[in-house]
């Protein structure tokens, strides 16, 4: 019976070790293919805007090499190399399926061995004026992920090990105790296998069963933890982009709304128009730096008051739909060097945030904005009377991830968001040396307050 029991542990483990393993491999090579193919189209369109700039070319693409840590040819129509980062192919010929498939239009990607060594290959076509004028090969070697494939194959080994040493002991003693465990670590396993990684499995004992139980857990968090540092990349451009989409979308709504004469037309696609060319410029901010914190401030000059208007008559249309009322008033005119896009980005995501937890028990909602000036500095204050914050979650209202609702509102309205306006509203105000506050009382409302030092 003992050795039946230690075969069945045997079995169970290495049903984990392949499930886990393989999983995790697959969905490590899913991942590193998409950021690859996200590179390779953007090589592509940096390359056919910048055609004729061999020079910037060449350091683009050296550029973006580095940071996907893979080499990247470029080669036109003929399958000659034009561009390689490595140098080495340039003016060389290459002829395989990828670049074949590319310069049909088809993207297309394959693993290959190659000393030894699996490299994972992808190309996608260059297209210029619906014609296809070269493609953008990306070869990029497996070795690190092998490597921590190997690693994790090293950890679920000893955690296998141990297990089963503990078990060869005390299975006599404890088998009618094995079952349950058994059944939850198996069911964290499917949790995992089917993309639920950081699933954690409820550790009910201290004995060996629960050491198993804890090491599956720290297993499974760390798979976690490198599935959310790539969400995290991913939401942080999304929410970059939100703001000009969300205004557009708003500015569109607006004029869809009844009959207007062609001044408000040329008003509202004016407006249209420069949160059009502000989302270019995120995009191509969000090209050449990957991490908020390498934001580089475009500092100038700026009409504090101007900078307010020019966003509240942008959001004032999303305000009116949702029946709050925005009131904007200043004593002084007040004159700060600042990058006037960040700061739009900063005050539209405090009044948005104010729109969004109004309090729809309340006959009036408003959002007041007040300017003010003293000798040293200036105070901007953005007071509503929305639902208040507790005071237990203030503190961490500008750390990432906090929402100051996790499900349905009142009225069972579904508030949707990442979570990280604000921490991006707080990181761009300590980018400028200014300072923000926040005051909240629950079913009365919240103060952000601003201060703004002035040079003397």
């Amino acid at each position: 019976m003992l050795i039946l029991y230690s075969l069945i542990i045997i079995l169970i483990f290495s049903v984990f070790s392949i499930l886990i393993l393989n999983n995790y491999k697959a969905a490590q090579i899913k991942n590193n293919e998409i950021r690859l193919f996200q590179t390779a189209n953007i090589v592509a369109d940096i390359y056919k805007q910048n055609i004729d700039d061999i020079i910037f070319a060449r350091m683009m693409l050296k550029s973006y090499s580095n940071y996907a840590n893979a080499r990247i040819l470029i080669v036109d129509s003929n399958k000659k190399v034009l561009l390689d980062s490595y140098y080495s192919y340039v003016d060389k010929s290459i002829d395989n399926e990828e670049i074949r498939s590319s310069l049909q239009g088809q993207s297309s990607s394959n693993i290959y061995t190659l000393d030894s060594k699996e490299v994972l290959q992808l190309a996608v076509p260059i297209t210029s004026n619906n014609n296809i004028i070269g493609s953008v090969l990306i070869s990029s070697d497996l070795v690190a992920i092998n490597e921590n494939v190997n690693h994790l194959k090293e950890y679920i080994l000893k955690i296998a090990i141990s297990g089963l040493f503990i078990s060869l002991v005390l299975t006599a003693i404890v088998t009618n105790n094995l079952t349950n465990p058994l059944r939850e670590l198996t069911l964290g396993v499917e949790k995992i296998t089917s993309g639920n990684l950081g699933y954690q499995v409820k550790k009910k004992s201290k004995d060996e069963i629960g050491s198993l139980v804890e090491n599956f857990n720290k297993m499974s968090s760390t798979l976690s933890n490198i599935e959310k540092n790539r969400k995290n990349f991913i939401n942080s451009i999304s929410h970059e982009l939100k703001t000009p989409l969300t205004s557009i979308k708003v500015l569109i709504e607006s004029l869809s709304m009844g009959n207007r004469d062609i001044d408000t037309y040329k008003e509202y696609l004016k407006d249209i128009y420069g949160e059009t060319e502000r989302m270019e410029k995120l995009v191509n901010y969000l090209m050449k730096s990957i991490k908020l914190e390498d934001s580089i401030l475009m500092l100038r000059e700026e009409n504090l008051e101007e900078l307010l208007e020019e966003t509240i008559n942008i959001i004032k249309p999303y305000a009116d739909k949702n029946n709050v009322s925005l009131n904007f008033s200043y004593k002084d005119s007040v004159t700060v060097t600042c990058d006037k896009d960040k700061i739009k980005e900063v005050i539209f995501n405090l009044i948005d945030n104010a729109i969004k937890y109004k309090d729809v028990n309340k006959k009036e909602n408003y959002v007041k904005i007040f300017l003010d000036k003293t000798i040293d500095k200036a105070i901007l204050t953005i007071e509503d009377n929305g639902i208040g914050i507790e005071k237990d979650k203030l503190e961490d209202v500008f750390k990432r991830g906090f929402r100051v609702l996790e499900g349905p509102t009142r009225d069972n309205m579904q508030i949707h968001g990442y979570g990280i306006g604000l921490a991006i509203v707080k990181s761009l105000i300590d980018k400028h040396g200014w300072h923000i506050y926040v005051k909240s009382s629950l079913d009365v409302g919240t103060t952000f307050t601003i201060e703004i030092p002035l040079s003397s």
